[in-house]
């Protein structure tokens, strides 16, 4: 993807995201990192389909979403595109395996009762299927939520801080089945996190600050990535941090 993104309007224009030119890999483990304000969640948006850039392109396969129309957009995020959330978003009122059937019986697409419970079994859940929310810790309702975006049979999953909830060891176990998804089934992940160890989960880092790439880290450690953290934080100006 190649795209600029801007909030406002001038004189009060707030530039976002500021020439990125940007592209994720089949099959890996990616995450985005950066200082509060650099665009790393606006990065995730406008890849993700949930937000359209202001100039430039974003392609998922040689599909070109942001020329799409709303309609055609909404079709794609349900298809091809998984989505998870920090805070899980989860239905109080539905078991794990209507949690994981619930978008696309929305969408009218049926989803068979042990489909959603072999995505389930397949995040670990496979005892949980018929218990609610409220009966969950954090870490097993992310899992829910992990196997609700994989019912569609998504090209990418979106993560957006997927640990900011968890403690530390449901958050582990998160990072765990993420990178299992990646080396097991070939599913592409491309996670936003402020947290180094959670980085270090990931085959390749973006380090993004005051809009634009700064930088990239394969292979990464948790060490590395918090002495690149504040070497960032300390450059940005204050105002956007």
């Amino acid at each position: 993807m190649r795209l600029t993104k801007v909030h406002g309007a001038a004189p009060h224009e707030v530039v976002a995201l500021n020439a990125i030119d940007l592209a994720f890999r089949r099959g890996t483990f990616s995450a985005v990192m950066g200082p509060s304000g650099s665009g790393k969640t606006t990065l995730l948006q406008c890849a993700a389909g949930l937000d359209r850039p202001t100039d430039g392109a974003v392609f998922l396969g040689d599909t070109d979403i942001s020329a799409l129309s709303e309609r055609k957009l909404t079709s794609l995020r349900r298809d091809r595109i998984g989505f998870v959330f920090q805070s899980f978003n989860l239905m109080a009122t539905l078991t794990a395996v209507q949690n994981v059937s619930l978008p696309l019986r929305l969408a009218r697409r049926g989803v068979r009762a042990d489909r959603a419970r072999q995505l389930l079994e397949q995040v670990g859940m496979g005892d949980r299927t018929g218990h609610r929310p409220a009966s969950l810790s954090g870490g097993q309702q992310q899992r829910v939520a992990i196997a609700r975006a994989l019912a569609g049979n998504p090209e990418v999953v979106f993560a957006d801080e997927p640990t900011g909830a968890l403690d530390s060891r449901n958050g582990r176990q998160v990072l765990e089945l993420l990178r299992k998804l990646v080396d097991d089934d070939g599913q592409t992940v491309v996670m936003v996190t402020h947290d180094p160890v959670a980085a270090a989960f990931a085959d390749r880092v973006t380090f993004l600050a005051d809009g634009r790439i700064s930088g990239h880290l394969d292979n990464p450690t948790a060490r590395v990535v918090a002495d690149l953290m504040t070497t960032l934080e300390e450059t940005v100006p204050k105002e956007v941090g």
